[in-house]
């Protein structure tokens, strides 16, 4: 599993990264922490000052570069990043500009560790969407200030930019608790399927408690609920996993941010991005996002990776 970090060094992206390096060791993902600088006045990139630069060492100045290295740190506790023994010669390598864009920094560790460091200049949800894209990630991981209902502030913000449209699944981690009681909501679909087994991955690497939820819109829809739900405890039995089964009735977005309030993780499946954006905002995952009061993982199926057609010899 590739996993893309985000911070911007605030205390709720630390708790971000801290959340997603417990299950990302427990995955053995390769993670790829990333900070977005605004772009500098006067033209001046990030190559240009690198290039000014004693680039063989981390005492830069350089905004975002103590960002990552905190991120490192946090990561290193989680058992991702590795710390040197004492006496032990670290390695060190430059400043580099990535094929994907940006600039990739590579910190003091071991060459065997699976964590990347990078800088984007620019804009942050769309510099997070084109690294979302060009890395083939499986996963973006973001924090959010965790304001509820406040529709002027949060509409706007980076973080459900990402979620409408990242090309592959979106935690928005908000509101973290201690416990990772997963809540994992299905509709039935092929999509909803999806969703069940990758909160399940989770789930599992975290050794948390899991319920089912499907929401009936109707009375007459609830023996349909109760058989999807159902449905859905056999293949997390499958994986080993014992989970406890809710049917309900009611608007699906009302009746799972009320559940949530017993719970710690919204796991759902997303549509892919849709370029109409007030249709979008009335879905049941934006909502659950907006309005509900613990981090949500909206599962996303990734767009096929293009290949190149083979050239044909000539003759």
């Amino acid at each position: 599993m590739k996993i893309l970090m985000c911070t911007d060094g605030q205390p709720f992206a630390e708790e971000a990264i801290r959340f997603g390096g417990k299950f990302a060791h427990e995955l053995d993902a390769d993670v790829t922490v990333l900070f977005v600088r605004p772009k500098a006045a006067g033209g001046d990139s990030i190559h240009r000052t690198t290039a000014r630069k004693k680039i063989d060492e981390w005492d830069l100045d350089i905004p975002g570069v103590g960002y990552l290295k905190r991120a490192k740190e946090i990561l290193a506790e989680a058992g991702l990043a590795s710390r040197l023994p004492e006496g032990e010669t670290p390695v060190r390598h430059t400043f580099r500009k990535s094929a994907e864009g940006g600039v990739e920094l590579h910190r003091i560790g071991r060459r065997t560790e699976r964590v990347r460091l990078k800088l984007r200049e620019g804009e942050s949800a769309e510099e997070i969407l084109t690294e979302a894209g060009q890395g083939q990630y499986d996963l973006i991981l973001t924090g959010s200030r965790g304001h509820q209902g406040l529709a002027s502030y949060f509409i706007g913000s980076t973080a459900l930019r990402i979620a409408e449209f990242a090309p592959c699944s979106v935690l928005i981690a908000k509101n973290i608790r201690k416990g990772h009681n997963f809540l994992i909501c299905t509709d039935g679909s092929r999509l909803a399927e999806k969703a069940e087994l990758f909160g399940a991955q989770i789930a599992q690497a975290l050794n948390t408690r899991v319920t089912i939820l499907s929401v009936a819109s109707a009375d007459a829809e609830v023996k349909a609920v109760q058989e999807q739900v159902r449905r859905a405890e056999m293949i997390l039995a499958q994986m080993g996993i014992q989970a406890k089964i809710k049917a309900r009735v009611g608007r699906p977005s009302e009746v799972i941010i009320d559940e949530a309030k017993d719970h710690d993780i919204v796991v759902m499946g997303a549509s892919g991005s849709s370029a109409v954006r007030r249709f979008f905002l009335g879905s049941v995952p934006l909502k659950v996002i907006e309005y509900g009061a613990c981090p949500v993982l909206l599962v996303r199926e990734k767009p096929p990776v293009k290949r190149r057609a083979a050239r044909r010899g000539g003759g």
